[in-house]
Protein backbone atom coordinates (compact mmCIF):
# COMPACT_ATOMS: atom_id res chain seq x y z
CA UNK A 1 0.00 0.00 0.00
CA UNK A 2 3.19 2.51 0.68
CA UNK A 3 4.07 1.81 -2.30
CA UNK A 4 0.77 2.27 -4.20
CA UNK A 5 0.39 5.80 -2.28
CA UNK A 6 3.85 6.97 -3.01
CA UNK A 7 3.79 6.18 -6.95
CA UNK A 8 0.30 7.88 -7.07
CA UNK A 9 2.01 11.12 -5.38
CA UNK A 10 4.99 10.80 -7.98
CA UNK A 11 2.62 11.02 -10.82
CA UNK A 12 0.45 13.71 -9.39
CA UNK A 13 4.12 15.60 -9.05
CA UNK A 14 5.62 14.50 -12.13
CA UNK A 15 1.84 15.47 -14.14
CA UNK A 16 1.83 19.12 -12.76
CA UNK A 17 5.58 19.74 -13.24
CA UNK A 18 5.07 18.16 -17.11
CA UNK A 19 1.95 20.20 -17.57
CA UNK A 20 3.77 24.06 -17.05
CA UNK A 21 3.44 25.23 -20.03
CA UNK A 22 3.40 28.97 -19.24
CA UNK A 23 6.30 31.26 -20.87
CA UNK A 24 9.44 31.96 -19.14
CA UNK A 25 9.24 35.55 -17.76
CA UNK A 26 12.08 38.09 -19.03
CA UNK A 27 14.07 39.69 -16.62
CA UNK A 28 16.25 41.61 -18.84
CA UNK A 29 16.79 45.25 -19.23
CA UNK A 30 14.48 45.14 -22.15
CA UNK A 31 12.14 43.31 -20.97
CA UNK A 32 11.26 45.09 -18.11
CA UNK A 33 11.08 48.41 -19.72
CA UNK A 34 8.28 46.75 -22.44
CA UNK A 35 6.69 45.84 -18.85
CA UNK A 36 6.31 49.12 -17.48
CA UNK A 37 6.60 51.33 -20.60
CA UNK A 38 3.06 50.25 -22.11
CA UNK A 39 0.43 53.11 -20.98
CA UNK A 40 -2.49 50.96 -19.79
CA UNK A 41 -4.96 53.59 -19.05
CA UNK A 42 -7.76 54.18 -21.96
CA UNK A 43 -9.77 57.32 -20.60
CA UNK A 44 -13.44 56.73 -20.31
CA UNK A 45 -15.50 57.31 -23.74
CA UNK A 46 -17.91 59.96 -23.42
CA UNK A 47 -21.20 58.28 -22.75
CA UNK A 48 -24.42 59.95 -24.53
CA UNK A 49 -26.27 61.97 -22.05
CA UNK A 50 -29.52 59.80 -20.52
CA UNK A 51 -32.64 62.26 -20.81
CA UNK A 52 -34.65 59.47 -18.58
CA UNK A 53 -32.28 59.64 -15.51
CA UNK A 54 -32.60 63.27 -14.86
CA UNK A 55 -35.22 63.32 -12.53
CA UNK A 56 -33.96 59.72 -11.25
CA UNK A 57 -33.11 59.24 -7.39
CA UNK A 58 -30.76 56.83 -6.49
CA UNK A 59 -30.02 55.85 -3.00
CA UNK A 60 -27.98 53.06 -1.54
CA UNK A 61 -26.96 52.17 2.18
CA UNK A 62 -26.89 49.52 3.79
CA UNK A 63 -26.48 47.06 1.31
CA UNK A 64 -29.99 47.81 -0.08
CA UNK A 65 -30.14 50.19 -3.16
CA UNK A 66 -33.60 51.90 -3.66
CA UNK A 67 -34.29 53.42 -7.26
CA UNK A 68 -37.34 55.95 -7.38
CA UNK A 69 -38.53 57.96 -10.41
CA UNK A 70 -41.41 60.29 -9.55
CA UNK A 71 -43.78 60.94 -11.88
CA UNK A 72 -44.49 64.17 -13.27
CA UNK A 73 -48.25 65.30 -13.74
CA UNK A 74 -49.23 65.54 -17.30
CA UNK A 75 -49.57 68.68 -19.18
CA UNK A 76 -53.46 69.98 -19.97
CA UNK A 77 -54.67 67.42 -22.74
CA UNK A 78 -51.92 65.05 -22.78
CA UNK A 79 -54.05 62.38 -20.86
CA UNK A 80 -57.32 61.98 -21.69
CA UNK A 81 -58.05 62.54 -18.48
CA UNK A 82 -56.74 65.96 -17.87
CA UNK A 83 -59.31 67.55 -20.35
CA UNK A 84 -62.01 67.56 -17.59
CA UNK A 85 -63.77 64.55 -18.70
CA UNK A 86 -65.15 61.69 -16.14
CA UNK A 87 -63.13 58.92 -15.68
CA UNK A 88 -64.93 55.67 -16.60
CA UNK A 89 -66.72 53.53 -13.84
CA UNK A 90 -65.67 49.98 -14.32
CA UNK A 91 -68.66 49.13 -12.26
CA UNK A 92 -71.02 50.35 -14.23
CA UNK A 93 -69.44 49.70 -17.68
CA UNK A 94 -69.77 45.77 -17.35
CA UNK A 95 -72.93 45.79 -15.10
CA UNK A 96 -71.55 44.92 -11.55
CA UNK A 97 -72.81 46.04 -8.56
CA UNK A 98 -71.18 46.99 -5.81
CA UNK A 99 -70.23 44.34 -2.79
CA UNK A 100 -72.34 45.19 0.27
CA UNK A 101 -71.56 44.07 4.02
CA UNK A 102 -74.75 42.72 5.34
CA UNK A 103 -75.25 46.03 7.60
CA UNK A 104 -75.44 48.03 4.26
CA UNK A 105 -77.56 45.51 2.91
CA UNK A 106 -80.01 45.82 5.50
CA UNK A 107 -79.72 49.26 5.39
CA UNK A 108 -80.75 49.68 2.11
CA UNK A 109 -83.54 47.42 2.41
CA UNK A 110 -84.97 49.23 5.21
CA UNK A 111 -84.85 52.89 3.27
CA UNK A 112 -86.61 51.51 0.40
CA UNK A 113 -89.29 50.04 2.79
CA UNK A 114 -89.63 53.38 3.97
CA UNK A 115 -89.50 54.93 0.67
CA UNK A 116 -92.56 52.44 -0.70
CA UNK A 117 -94.57 53.45 2.78
CA UNK A 118 -93.95 57.58 2.03
CA UNK A 119 -94.93 56.88 -1.44
CA UNK A 120 -98.43 55.31 -0.26
CA UNK A 121 -98.64 58.10 1.79
CA UNK A 122 -98.58 60.89 -0.60
CA UNK A 123 -100.86 58.26 -3.55
CA UNK A 124 -103.14 58.48 -0.63
CA UNK A 125 -103.25 62.36 -0.04
CA UNK A 126 -102.73 63.51 -3.48
CA UNK A 127 -105.99 65.13 -5.25
CA UNK A 128 -106.10 65.15 -8.79
CA UNK A 129 -108.32 66.85 -10.16
CA UNK A 130 -109.16 66.72 -14.32
CA UNK A 131 -110.54 69.51 -15.86
CA UNK A 132 -111.56 70.53 -19.67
Amino acid sequence: MKIASAAFALLLIAGTALADDAPKPDFTRDGIQKVFAVDLYEPPKPQPFDWQSIFDLDWSALGTRLHFRPLLAPLYGSVPTTQGLPTPNAFALTGTQYAYTARTWRDERALSAERRHVEKLIRKRAHIVVSQ
